[in-house]
């Protein structure tokens, strides 16, 4: 699953990659290292962004796995990443499972807090039952912070929290800035030592105005959608946050998982 356009990934990648929690990282990689050409899956995979970012600090020779619903995507990841990288188009709203058989790390980005709770707990007991650690990046925490603020940044980034947790397609209501905590919690139930970070973005307009604009975009019209804002409330917000923003973060948590100890 992303079913997001690629122009958007290819928007948000600068962005994800310099907020990732390198420590975070860095714990996946010593996971991997001695192991023969260690097979990673990566769900929700996009065009293939997570590859690029680990790639640098993971143990060369890496095979990677790419699962996606979106064929797409999965054809510019072919594109960006090359014939080496297996692919495989799968609804995960039906298959929690993707990997490979072999693989050695699942990994995911900006993923979770689409995914419903009955949906968690299913990918965690599969985790747990083939003993696979789990790097899971920049999920959404609910937190965002304005510079200067604007006295409908609140009740905005409330509404969207709100939607957030609309069904996205993938196992019912979304856990949105909840799905962290509530992913941790599954897995410590099978017995895994999880590690987060705060992982936000800090966007300035002098790097990232267009992502920032088509963020604004894409927040108000969901407090719009949620029934929370009217209509010009967020064209106002909209235009003096496209306008007038110095800076504009958005809470992530990365998680590093491990099952336990045989």
């Amino acid at each position: 699953m992303s079913g997001f356009d690629p122009v958007w990934l290819a928007l948000r990648e600068p962005a994800d990659r310099a907020s990732r929690d390198a420590g975070l990282i860095e714990q996946a990689a010593a996971g991997l290292r001695g192991q023969d050409a260690p097979q990673i899956c990566d769900i929700g995979a996009g065009t293939g962004a997570a590859k690029r970012a680990f790639s640098p600090v993971f143990p060369s020779g890496c095979r990677w796995t790419f699962v996606d619903i979106d064929a797409e995507v999965l054809a510019a990841a072919r594109q960006a990443c090359g014939p080496e990288v297996a692919l495989r188009q799968v609804d995960l709203s039906l298959e929690p499972a993707p990997w490979p058989e072999g693989c050695a790390l699942v990994t995911a980005t900006a993923f979770f807090d689409l995914a419903g709770a009955a949906w968690v707990d299913r990918f965690a007991a599969a985790l747990a039952r083939d003993r696979l650690p789990l790097l899971a990046c920049l999920t959404y925490d609910g937190v965002m912070r304005f510079d200067p603020a604007h006295p409908l940044d609140t009740a905005i980034t409330s509404a969207f929290n709100r939607h957030q947790q609309t069904d996205k397609g993938l196992g019912g209501a979304a856990l949105g800035p909840n799905a962290t905590r509530f992913l941790v919690s599954a897995l410590q139930a099978h017995g895994y030592r999880c590690r987060t970070a705060l992982t936000p973005w800090r966007l300035t307009p002098a790097h990232q105005a267009g992502l920032i604009d088509t963020l604004v975009t894409g927040i108000a019209g969901a407090a719009v959608q949620i029934g929370d804002i009217s209509a010009a409330q967020a064209e106002v917000w909209s235009a003096d946050r496209k306008a007038r923003l110095s800076e504009m973060q958005v809470g992530h948590l990365d998680l590093y998982a491990v099952p336990p100890a045989s």
